[in-house]
């Protein structure tokens, strides 16, 4: 449903990948985001190598080869974002080796529905439905 999301509005996805030569199998890959009404931002949405492959470099060489071929033919583009965990140090340390720097920043909150029921019902803040 995403991918069929993206066609309808014309968004580019081009997607890079390595294989390992002697098993077949898919190390890693990067991918980016174009949209034709934006056509100065492109959003690099993602590069991730199997935990067997990595520290060799795999994730750095794929991510520059994306962004090398966006150079090339979308000349349009004058700004990359991406994002980025600050708990991902390999990821960190590749962005900002690239050149990339901190844009926006924002949390993401979890909590167990039964903690809330708890606490509601401790605080007595509204009726809890059972």
């Amino acid at each position: 449903d995403w991918e069929a999301s993206m066609r309808a509005r014309r968004i580019e996805q081009w997607i890079a990948w390595v294989r390992d030569e002697t098993t077949g199998r898919l190390a890693g890959y990067s991918t980016v985001r174009w949209n034709p009404f934006e056509p100065d931002r492109l959003w690099q949405a993602g590069t991730g190598v199997l935990r067997e492959y990595r520290n060799r470099g795999l994730g750095r060489w794929l991510k520059a080869a994306m962004l090398e071929k966006v150079l090339r033919e979308r000349p349009s583009v004058r700004v990359i974002r991406t994002g980025n965990a600050d708990t991902n140090g390999p990821m960190l340390r590749i962005n900002y080796d690239m050149g990339f720097k901190p844009y926006k920043a924002f949390q993401v909150w979890e909590v167990e529905t039964e903690q809330v029921a708890r606490t509601l019902a401790e605080k007595q803040a509204v009726p809890v439905l059972a």
